[in-house]
């Protein structure tokens, strides 16, 4: 079940990016992490890295299932709650999911390393300028991407954003521990 709140955090997280304003959403979105960061709740972006070292593959699967599950449950309840607030949704969904699939890829990768630095250094100020930083990049992290699969997303697209997360999480992990 820890999974799946450190999902509707993300999903909280989400919420925020539906404002016009991209710049206070990319900061509000890092409450989503540090929330998750400070009460060690698993989500698969930030344990990634670790799965050379100390994580269970399978754990590492459900772990991406229940963080998204957590995601959609958010998207639906502020759907139902706001009705209006689905064309923004849909908006960024399909600017996300209409890239093609490279650049998801890359995205998914670039949004990693930020976000493993993010978890890694745990420091507040940090973790707040690499969330804004992937945001304001437009890079893509696969846990809140979840939440707008239903408008203009598809699954081979999101495994590929789940792909360039993965070796993002790694790379960085193996380069923070100088193993290559």
């Amino acid at each position: 079940m820890s999974a799946f709140l450190a999902g509707v955090l993300i999903g909280i997280g989400n919420v925020a990016l539906v404002t016009n304003d991209k710049l206070v959403g990319a900061v509000l979105f890092s409450v989503a992490l540090l929330s998750i960061i400070e009460l060690r709740l698993p989500l698969y972006t930030g344990r990634i890295g670790k799965v050379l070292t100390n994580r269970n593959p399978s754990e590492l699967f459900l772990i991406l299932c229940l963080n998204a599950f957590g995601t959609l449950a958010v998207t639906a309840g502020y759907l139902i709650a706001y009705p209006g607030s689905g064309e923004r949704f849909r908006e960024i969904g399909e600017a996300k999911y209409s890239k093609p699939l490279l650049t998801l890829f890359v995205a998914g990768i670039l949004c990693n390393v930020l976000i493993h630095v993010a978890v890694s250094a745990r420091k507040e100020l940090i973790t707040v300028l690499c969330i804004a930083a992937f945001i304001l990049c437009g890079f893509e992290h696969s846990v809140a991407d979840a939440g707008y699969l239903p408008f203009g997303g598809s699954l081979l697209r999101w495994l590929v954003i789940v792909a360039g997360n993965t070796v993002g999480g790694i790379g960085t992990e193996l380069l923070l521990k100088e193993k290559i």
